[in-house]
């Protein structure tokens, strides 16, 4: 199943697995300006290239390497052999020697297996984290966290935010073990910082207004941490915590037979509030006396004391 949806100079192409006539998981591949990001997966490749057989695809760029972002390329470059690619550098072992026999049944059925990509690749970093199309300029910005290798596009005269999946629409109930809260929401406050007006998510969903959705998502999950460790206080244990916080497992939970499930987002606040705990216990350690610095002489790029932002989101 396939849905093509023109916004302005962005072109946002839909793709799912459907079941009983009706989509299971979107995901989506933007063009725009000559630019491809993401790919789609394998299965709904030859599609995507249907609705973009008027279009030209110059640069290719991949924000993580799922098999749901990565699927599509090795099809796409038959089709437009002059395009560049361009991954992170975390990502280019994983589009070389995609891990298929790790994947999830779940996965394989959703969006096939990928094939290894072994051509020519342009390494984010080594171009100064910028690609730039006849009209527009991006900016790559890392945003570890669903994936350590995770990365977002942001255009900032058109304001424009490419989030991938670092942010998705809804209210999160399940999460993949792999999850780090920590760099979720850091990657979130980053995306926050830059004031989008406009944000293409890797579910099609396109906001006009994402700034209080940032925040709100950020709060969502501030949240959870807080009422995580209020009930690791009490000792209860994660099923205890599920059942109180989702009282009945999100359907996912069964499609996916586990893979995503409150229990994984319970074990992702657990362990970012054990972050923030020996944080905490190694600052309460006793240290030796410290030079005396005038204040003047004072460090103003010293940020080791902006982590008790974050604890105190926690503690409420």
């Amino acid at each position: 199943m396939i849905h093509v949806e023109q916004q302005g100079n962005v072109l946002a192409v839909r793709m799912s697995r459907s079941f009983f006539g009706r989509p299971f998981w979107w995901t989506t591949a933007y063009w725009v300006d000559g630019l491809l990001i993401d790919t789609g997966p394998r299965f709904a490749a030859k599609d995507l290239c249907r609705a973009l057989q008027k279009l030209t695809v110059d640069q290719i760029v991949i924000t993580h390497a799922h098999e749901n972002q990565i699927g599509g390329l090795p099809t796409l470059l038959e089709r437009y052999p002059a395009a560049k690619v361009y991954v992170s550098r975390r990502s280019l072992p994983f589009l070389q020697d995609p891990p298929n026999a790790s994947l999830q049944f779940y996965r394989r059925i959703l969006w096939g297996t990928p094939q290894p990509w072994l051509g020519p690749v342009t390494i984010l970093d080594e171009i100064g984290d910028c690609i730039t199309t006849p009209t527009y300029g991006f900016r790559v910005i890392e945003t570890p966290g669903h994936t350590p290798d995770h990365i977002a596009l942001f255009e900032p005269t058109q304001r424009w935010l490419f989030s991938g999946d670092t942010y998705l629409h809804g209210q999160d109930d399940a999460w993949s073990a792999d999850a780090d809260l920590f760099g979720v929401i850091c990657s979130l406050r980053t995306l926050a910082s830059l004031h989008p007006e406009r944000l293409f998510a890797a579910d099609g969903r396109i906001s006009r207004t994402p700034l209080p959705e940032l925040h709100g998502k950020i709060g969502l999950l501030v949240q959870y941490a807080r009422d995580v460790a209020r009930m690791d206080a009490l000792g209860l244990t994660s099923e205890e915590m599920a059942l109180r916080l989702f009282p009945k497992d999100p359907p996912i939970t069964f499609w996916t037979r586990g893979h995503y499930s409150a229990r994984h987002l319970i074990g992702a606040c657990r362990s970012y509030n054990a972050l923030f705990m020996t944080m905490a216990n190694e600052r309460v350690q006793p240290q030796p006396p410290a030079r005396q610095v005038p204040e003047e002489e004072e460090d103003p790029t010293d940020s080791s004391s902006n982590w008790p932002i974050d604890w105190e989101d926690l503690l409420g």
